[in-house]
């Protein structure tokens, strides 16, 4: 039997994790109609298009330096990023905000895949300030997982009583539970 480093469980871990998080994103989005994207819940606040493209944008600026695999050096605060433009309304259609999306989850679950276990502890910065790979990584995790779920709430009340749940439905769990524990699955 060969043993598996915490740092190659780690990396799995991450792998899959963020997978589901980008699933749980896009199955919201999938919700939303052509004239909701652009609508935040409040003034100031962040629309569906404003969190594609600040999400977008940052994997681009932090990850595309290492998509092919660490690179010494790298900085991840990209010198052609312009992260203010991020936060602007524009006139993006769903169809290009998706692209968006898409492009920039390409972008960040590549260079995760291409990450060595011996990676998690060389130097990466990120505005000048050093990190290590793994601390960019779960810098990174809680703030792609937190718009993630901003996205989802956001989403969420647009759609009302159209929602389709992402999760255990309410009054759900004994029958979601039986369903895990018969072997037939579930979600949530």
């Amino acid at each position: 039997m060969t043993s598996v480093s915490a740092a190659e469980l780690y990396l799995s871990d991450v792998r899959g994790r963020m997978r589901g998080v980008r699933a749980l994103g896009e199955a919201a989005l999938t919700q939303l109609r052509e004239d909701e994207w652009h609508m935040p819940l409040a003034p100031d606040g962040n629309s569906a298009a404003v969190l594609a493209q600040h999400l977008a944008g940052n994997m681009h600026s932090r990850w595309g330096a290492l998509r092919g695999g660490y690179a010494a050096g790298s900085e991840g605060e990209s010198a052609a990023r312009n992260r203010d433009a991020e936060f602007e309304e524009g006139t993006l259609d769903g169809a290009d905000l998706r692209s968006l999306w898409d492009d920039g989850w390409q972008v960040f679950l590549d260079a995760v895949d291409h990450l060595a276990p011996g990676d998690l502890t060389r130097p990466m910065t990120i505005r000048g300030e050093v990190h290590t790979v793994l601390e960019a990584l779960q810098r990174q995790v809680a703030h792609y997982s937190g718009h993630v779920y901003q996205l989802v709430l956001l989403v969420k009340t647009l759609r009302g009583p159209a929602w389709q749940t992402l999760s255990i439905a309410r009054g759900g769990s004994a029958q979601y539970n039986a369903a895990m524990l018969s072997g037939s699955g579930g979600r949530g």
